[in-house]
This record gives C-alpha cells, sequence and structure tokens, in this order.
C-alpha cells in the first residue's frame, strides 16, 4: 500500500528563547493509504497538537511533514488552505451552524471553499446516514448523535483523501457513540485513510496501527494485522 503520510523529527515549540515549550516531538511515523489509525494519549501527551499538524491547521516549528503528497512544512497561508480543502475533519464538539438547515449545513464549507457540491449529492449524503427525514430541520432541532452524523457528512461532502477525527464520540452517549463507531469502520472497510485521536481505548480493536503519546513524543506505536 502507498504511503499517505510520513512524519520525520517532526517537532512543535511555542514562545521564544526561555519562554520556549516543547509541545511534540521529535517524532517519526508513517501512515498507508486506507488504513485507520488510531493516537492514544492523556490530555497533555500531545495528540491534539500533532493531529493539529496533520490537518494543517499549524504548522511544524522543524522536521518533515509529507500528506497526501503535499510537504506541510513548505506551505504557505494560501496553500495550507487548499490542502484542508481535500481532507475532512470530524471534531467532538460539531462546530454546525445553529441558524442553518442540516442540508445547508453540510453544504456551507464547501461553499466557503469555492467547491461546487450539488443539492443532490449532500441529499444522498444525508440519507446515507439515516437522515433522510432531517435534511430540511433546523439544525437546533437535532440530537447530538444526529448533529455528529451531520457533521461527518459534511467532512466526507469533498470527497477527502484522508479523514482526521479529534474524539469523535467524546460528546456522545453510548448508543449514538457506536453509531459513529460503525460509520467510521465502514467508511474504513470502503478504502477511506482514517486518523483518530482519542483517549479511548474502546477504538483499539478497530485500527491497523495504534500510536500512543507521552509528554509530546511517541511512546508506542503498534500494528495489528487483523481487526
Amino acid at each position: 500500500m502507498a504511503i499517505l503520510i510520513t512524519a520525520k523529527n517532526l517537532k512543535k515549540s511555542y514562545g521564544k528563547g526561555k519562554n520556549t515549550v516543547h509541545a511534540l516531538g521529535p517524532i517519526d511515523f508513517t501512515v498507508v493509504e486506507g488504513s485507520f489509525t488510531i493516537i492514544l494519549g492523556k490530555s497533555g501527551s500531545g495528540k491534539s497538537t500533532l493531529l493539529n499538524l496533520l490537518s494543517g491547521l499549524d504548522s511544524p516549528t522543524d522536521g518533515t511533514l509529507v500528506v497526501a503528497g503535499e510537504s506541510l512544512n513548505k506551505l504557505k497561508s494560501g496553500k495550507l488552505a487548499k490542502y484542508r480543502a481535500k481532507i475532512g475533519l470530524i471534531f467532538q464538539f460539531y462546530n454546525l451552524l445553529p441558524n442553518l438547515s442540516t442540508l445547508e449545513n453540510v453544504m456551507i464549507s464547501s461553499w466557503l471553499k469555492g467547491i461546487s457540491v450539488s443539492k443532490q449529492d449532500a441529499t444522498s449524503l444525508l440519507k446515507q446516514f439515516g437522515l433522510e427525514h432531517r435534511i430540511n430541520s433546523n439544525i437546533k432541532t437535532l440530537s447530538g448523535g444526529e448533529k455528529q452524523r451531520v457533521a461527518i457528512c459534511r467532512s466526507l461532502i469533498n470527497k477527502p483523501a484522508i479523514l482526521f477525527c479529534d474524539e469523535p464520540t467524546g460528546a456522545l452517549d453510548t448508543a449514538n457513540g457506536q453509531i459513529v463507531k460503525d460509520i467510521l469502520v465502514k467508511l474504513n472497510k470502503e478504502g477511506m485513510t482514517i486518523v483518530m485521536v482519542t483517549h479511548n481505548e474502546e477504538f483499539i480493536p478497530m485500527a491497523d496501527k495504534i500510536i500512543t503519546m507521552k509528554d509530546g513524543i511517541i511512546e508506542s506505536m503498534n500494528t495489528q494485522i487483523s481487526k
């Protein structure tokens, strides 16, 4: 399988001189196309900092980071924005716009990125995730589980090369959390590359690779042959 992500000697620091805080690194790892990678760690371990670098929301201080053929450590802000248009992002909190409908929330990120997406494509995606009865509903009327499914649809509408997830079930109850887990497993089986940050070890059986972080570095890295 092709390597989709390569990190070499990757580091992230904040501040200068005596006030420098070393948040991440050095770390080295790869992610292959079509795999499911989980980044585990407690709060403060560096896992969210790493996800921010991978998704282009922040830039490395040092090292090399190549994702889907793009050297993120060399991209300027304009090209980073174009890179972010190629990936999918799911957060713990849904980041949906409260005064828009379900359908509009799925489509708006594409509109803002200047990407043409048809209403038919967005509707079809919502139907796949069991939200056909909510297409025209105001987003404020949806349950937490429904909102997270809308957020997943929004992340998939541009047909991303990679799906990055930050604690995607963290704000959900057990039943809705299981629905989201099942969706992610299905997407991965269909060929989607998924990289997830979590502190929840229940996700481990789903993963091809488990990266455990502590104090900004990789404490362990394990590959599972079969899930």
